[in-house]
């Protein structure tokens, strides 16, 4: 089948149109048209329009995840002058990767190849052939054709952490995905496949200029192991992936006991192997691997005599921290945990929502209880672990149920005393949550501290439904507090998801880790762009029916309406989508 390549004139679609524009970020087009007035840039023009009709064949070769089928092929891999890299493919473009890719540019690689031919039926091809139109992929370390374009170049050798920079060279036919990391070409390649458009037999191909660095280091996702993810774990996996493609470079589950008699309960076993599989995915991808635990946390079969004094939102089994042995046994299952696992980057120590204690020896629970167990355990954990970073989480701790001010004296105290293993605090960010809300007061308390800062976002749990989320007013609101905080403090986050109806939250916290001043207007017009293609407009004006705080009067029959429209319009692949059915649920809900 032969196939279109088409290059864009260099302008920027409007989102009118379907096509996200982005104020925020440090983006212009390298082949402008008619306004194009240097003569290199003429010369690119002429370059383009020479292969207008070109075809378009991708190819790439690497082992897929557990329980999917590979897309496997020939590989041509060279290590010398007339043979850089892996040249894919025998067409008008090639994606290039360097002679030794790291497992996350090979796996990136495959992801784009899935993604041309999965929405375009674009056929793939054996190597061999020579190609005038090159996608060269990686970092400065791994490829030599991104160490030749990149030197130099002050905007690739400036590049922050994690940051990519995805340019043209039109002498060369090529186009340069360049990453100062694995995290980062991952997201550069992703950041391509957003401005790619994709229609049967053709793909339009921008010519780009676009430099950009995630303004915070600890970009992750929480990923709460219930049925509603690990019941499917081969979708697990390709999720994991799709968070990386949009900028995610950490991954976190809590290994919760209370589900499991004992840590030798086969239950519990499977659970940890389910873990090490999916952090296995995260590494590919080039991602970091978190792990929360709940610092009181036992297991079913825990001694009743080390039980706790009831306290909401803790099961009874919990041990109490204040009664001999609790601390010694809470230690060496959570060390079992962590050795049973692979190198785990970052450990929160989670104090409550469950945790907690309400007996009078663990009474003000901050400074009492939770201390009492958190320190010793953090030390333990950085004993075994030093390059493990640790946490401290202060869910729940300023309200009164938990010791009110109390907290204030953990944080002043680890603030000042700062230990060796103390990386920094992890706050709620949950406006609308009669627990763990905070008061600008507060913020105001945690920036005056000068520790670093993470959040802890309620994503899931506010108006939780059947079906996707979409609540935008809610979304500013959680945007205005995260602002609230010191940018030098803050660090990240670990958004909290329950299932795979919050899909676009993640997606908008993921932006903000990367830019916090991102519009939620702007996040939704990209995501609408990428999983409606062509449709892109009318799944917009879908998702702002489907908004919570939607208050037009003819929401429902708009919903009916605008739902036939894209059933009859869509290309098939967006309904091959899950995130199809999750707004197909939405839209039932409403009708």
């Amino acid at each position: 089948m032969v196939s279109g390549i088409i290059i864009w004139n260099g302008r920027r679609r409007s989102s009118a149109r379907g096509y996200p524009s982005d104020p925020g970020l440090q983006c212009g087009a390298v082949a402008p048209s008619c306004q194009a007035k240097s003569e290199r840039e003429m010369r690119y023009v002429e370059h383009a329009k020479s292969f207008l009709l070109a075809s378009l064949v991708l190819l790439a070769g690497v082992n897929s995840v557990a329980g999917e089928t590979a897309m496997m092929s020939s590989v041509q891999t060279a290590g010398n002058p007339q043979n850089e890299g892996i040249a894919v493919g025998d067409a008008e473009l090639a994606v290039v990767l360097g002679a030794k890719p790291s497992p996350a540019e090979k796996r990136v690689a495959v992801l784009l190849t899935e993604r041309i031919k999965n929405r375009t039926g674009m056929a793939l091809a054996g190597p061999g052939g020579k190609t005038e139109l090159r996608l060269v992929i990686g970092t400065v370390a791994s490829n030599e054709k991104i160490k030749a374009f990149s030197a130099g170049r002050k905007d690739i050798a400036s590049l922050g952490a994690d940051g990519y920079c995805i340019a043209s060279d039109a002498g060369k036919g090529e186009l340069y995905v360049v990453g100062q990391s694995d995290s980062g070409v991952v997201a550069g390649v992703g950041r391509l496949m957003r401005e790619m458009r994709y229609t049967p037999g053709k793909l339009e191909l921008p010519p780009l200029q676009i430099t950009e660095a995630p303004q915070m280091p600890n970009r992750g996702m929480y990923l709460w192991a219930r049925k509603h993810f690990f019941g499917k774990p081969d979708q697990v996996d390709r999720y994991i992936e799709e968070l990386a493609l949009w900028g995610c470079n950490a991954l976190a589950f809590w290994f919760e006991m209370g589900m499991f008699k004992s840590f030798d309960d086969p239950e519990a076993r499977h659970w940890l192997a389910m873990y090490r599989r999916f952090y296995q995915t995260a590494r590919r991808m080039g991602m970091k691997t978190g792990l929360i635990m709940v610092v009181n946390d036992a297991y079913k079969s825990s001694p009743e005599k080390l039980h706790i004094s009831p306290i909401i939102g803790c099961p009874k089994h919990y041990l109490c921290p204040s009664k001999p042995g609790s601390v010694r046994q809470i230690i060496a299952w959570q060390e079992q945990v962590l050795k049973a696992l692979p190198r785990i980057d970052i450990y929160n120590l989670f104090p409550a929502d469950p945790g907690g204690c309400a007996c009078s020896d663990c009474t003000p629970w901050p400074t009492r209880g939770y201390w009492r167990i958190a320190k010793p355990l953090a030390e333990r954990i950085h004993q075994i672990s030093p390059k493990t970073e640790i946490w401290v989480d202060t869910w729940h701790l300023n309200h009164k149920t938990f010791g009110g001010k109390d907290w204030k004296n953990l944080v002043a105290s680890l603030a000042k005393d700062r230990p060796a293993w103390f990386a920094g605090f992890e706050v709620g960010l949950a406006p609308h949550h009669r627990f763990a809300a905070m008061s600008a007061e507060e913020r105001k308390y945690y920036n005056e501290a000068k520790a670093p800062l993470m959040v802890f976002p309620d994503i899931s749990m506010w108006r939780n439904h059947r079906g996707m989320l979409v609540n935008r007013e809610y979304w500013k609101s959680l945007q205005a507090e995260l602002n609230d905080y010191s940018p030098e403090l803050m660090k990240g986050g670990w958004p909290y998801s329950e299932r795979w109806n919050t899909d676009i939250a993640s997606v908008v916290f993921l932006s903000w880790f990367w830019n916090s001043k991102k519009t939620v207007e702007t996040v939704l017009d990209e995501y609408a762009s990428f999983y409606f293609g062509p449709e892109a407009k009318t799944g917009r004006e879908l998702l702002n029916l489907l908004d919570d705080a939607c208050k037009d009067p003819e929401r429902r029959e708009k919903i009916r309406e605008t739902l036939a429209k894209l059933e009859s319009s869509v290309p098939a692949w967006v309904k091959k989508d899950w995130r199809w059915d999750e707004i197909v649920k939405s839209c039932r809900r409403l009708k």
